[in-house]
This record gives structure tokens, C-alpha cells and sequence, in this order.
């Protein structure tokens, strides 16, 4: 306790004693009206009591709102007390939920890294099951086209061909014409006129010997039709020529046309 608290206690005290012995007071005052002390005192002592009593209330009042300004601090500081400690218990239970997802989330991780380890494993039994049949298939249609290849009549011999002798296996004979109705002949001179054979159909892959001939209801004035040019694997084009004849009406007239035979390797 300070030194004013102890100053004002017993101020106090005192103040409480004159107010409860007021009998005593009075009999005082009139034992010191007796002595006749002089009467500007008295009004200052009346004074200095007033002004102790009112500085006393002041002083409980302050005493009251200080205990009263205490018990909110203390209030207070319980409060933050308390603030704190559901901080620390929510921080704590953020963290476990923390661990707990990051728990769920490595699982989950690691469920989806076998799955993926489970469907590259069935996807690599497939691919190798689709490269065994496909294989397997492929030797068997190598093995069908050799066994039909065995059973190629070797009846065609070829002796000597463009590009030199190949497996008589791959020998072929393509006959054909070019149709007495159908043959497209063109002019390549005011006396003769030709048409371009198509033999792609053979299926050659050199060139082949071909054998041709003029065909039709007649051929009075011309020579040629078995004359052979520009022969590939694809085409060649015969003539013929015809003089004192008008052509385009013989050609369309005696039915003109090419018929051929073709010898030549197709593989």
C-alpha cells in the first residue's frame, strides 16, 4: 500500500468518526465556542472538512472505477487467454485435416500408378498377342502364296525377254483386241492412221513380246496392221496405211481393228 493510500484510509477514518459522533461534535463545538477561538478559523476548519469529505468520495469513486477498469482487463486478458488457446486447438485441427488429405491423396496416387502399371502390363500382352497372330497370319498367306505359286503350270516358257529371263513362275500369256466397234484409230498422215492398245490389264512388269494383227470384213488398199511401236508395260500402238481409200468410212465400214497377244513376267 502506498503512502496516499495509507494518507487517504486514514482521512477516511476520521472523516467516518466525525460524521457517527456528531453529539460529540456539537459538544466540541461548544467547549471550543467556550474558549471563544476566533470564528474565521471554525469557517475553515467547516471548509477543510467539506473539501476532505468530497475529495474522499472522489476518491472511492476513482477507487470503483479503477477495481472496476481491473476486472475488464482481467476479463480481457481471459478472453485473449481463451481467444488464443481455440487459435492453437483450431491450428491443430487444420493441421491434422492436413495430414489426413495429404494421407488420402498419396493413397489415391498411389492406387492410380497401379492401375496405370495394370493397363500398360495388359496393353503390352495385347499388342504382343495382335504381333504373334498377325505374324503367324502373314507366314501363313506367304506360305499359301508359294504353295499356289507351286501349282502355276510352267506350261509358258519364255526364252528370251527385255530386261532378261526371270522365274518362269511369273510367266504370263494376255491375249485381247481393241473391238471392231470400239477402236479409237487416229490419222498420222493423209494415207495412214493408227490406234494406241492398252494392256495394263496384264499386269506386266517388263516389257512384254507382243504379237498383233489387223482384223476386219476387209482390207482391199492398205498395208501394215502388224507393225509394232512404242511397246511398254503399259501400251504399244499399231498402223496401218491405206491408199486410194477413204479410211475413216473403211475403218468404220470393214469393222478395223487390233487383236494381240502379249507374253511377258508379271512379278
Amino acid at each position: 500500500m502506498t503512502m496516499w493510500m495509507r494518507l487517504t484510509l486514514v482521512l477516511v477514518i476520521a472523516v467516518m468518526c466525525q460524521v457517527s459522533n456528531g453529539e460529540d461534535q456539537d459538544e466540541e463545538l461548544e467547549l471550543l465556542n467556550r474558549a471563544k477561538p476566533p470564528k474565521e478559523n471554525y469557517v475553515v476548519s467547516r471548509e477543510l472538512k467539506d473539501m476532505l469529505v468530497v475529495s474522499m468520495q472522489n476518491i472511492v469513486s476513482n477507487n470503483d472505477l479503477v477495481s472496476q477498469l481491473t476486472q475488464k482487463v482481467v476479463q480481457n486478458m481471459l478472453s485473449v487467454g481463451e481467444s488464443k488457446k481455440e487459435m492453437e486447438n483450431l491450428n491443430r485441427s487444420h493441421l491434422e485435416e492436413v495430414a489426413k488429405l495429404r494421407e488420402q491423396i498419396e493413397g489415391m496416387e498411389a492406387e492410380l500408378r497401379g492401375q496405370i502399371e495394370g493397363v500398360d502390363t495388359e496393353l503390352k500382352s495385347q499388342i504382343e498377342g495382335v504381333d504373334t497372330k498377325v505374324t503367324s497370319q502373314i507366314g501363313a498367306n506367304i506360305e499359301e502364296i508359294r504353295g499356289e505359286l507351286s501349282q502355276i503350270s510352267t506350261e509358258v516358257t519364255i526364252i528370251s525377254a527385255e530386261g532378261g529371263l526371270r522365274d518362269q513362275r511369273c510367266a504370263k500369256v494376255c491375249a485381247g483386241t481393241t473391238g471392231r466397234r470400239s477402236t479409237s484409230w487416229v490419222n498420222f498422215s493423209s494415207t495412214g492412221l493408227s490406234v494406241t492398245v492398252d494392256i495394263s490389264g496384264c499386269g506386266f512388269v517388263t516389257v512384254p513380246t507382243i504379237t498383233a494383227s489387223k482384223e476386219g470384213t476387209g482390207f482391199l488398199g492398205t498395208t501394215g496392221g502388224t507393225e509394232i511401236h512404242t511397246v511398254n508395260t503399259s501400251t504399244f500402238r499399231a498402223y496401218i496405211e491405206a491408199k486410194n481409200v477413204n479410211w475413216r468410212s473403211a475403218a468404220s465400214g470393214y469393222y478395223w481393228n487390233i487383236e494381240w497377244i502379249a507374253v511377258g513376267y508379271t512379278c
